[in-house]
């Protein structure tokens, strides 16, 4: 499970922002609903794997956190993850 005190909308952002993608390119409600999202991975066991593709790029939200894949098309790392400093 996540043992964050940031929320997972924070982390998400953060995620996204490592992989290139700034917070001012887009409006993550617009692309998910991210209330709803924490309550999913905070009500699931650690089996729960969320897939979304957020401007090109995947989005993995597990209950460890969230973490940008790669795709080829954007060079960057696989498994790029939020701090959780």
């Amino acid at each position: 499970m996540r043992a964050s005190n940031a929320s997972l909308t924070v982390e998400i952002v953060e995620a996204l922002e490592s992989a290139g993608l700034p917070s001012d390119e887009y409006r993550l409600a617009d692309e998910i609903d991210p209330e709803a999202l924490e309550r999913v991975v905070d009500s699931a066991d650690d089996s729960l794997e969320i897939r979304v593709s957020i401007r090109g790029r995947t989005l993995v939200v597990t209950a460890d956190g969230p973490r940008v894949e790669s795709d080829g098309s954007h060079g960057e790392s696989d498994g790029t993850r939020a701090d959780r400093s």
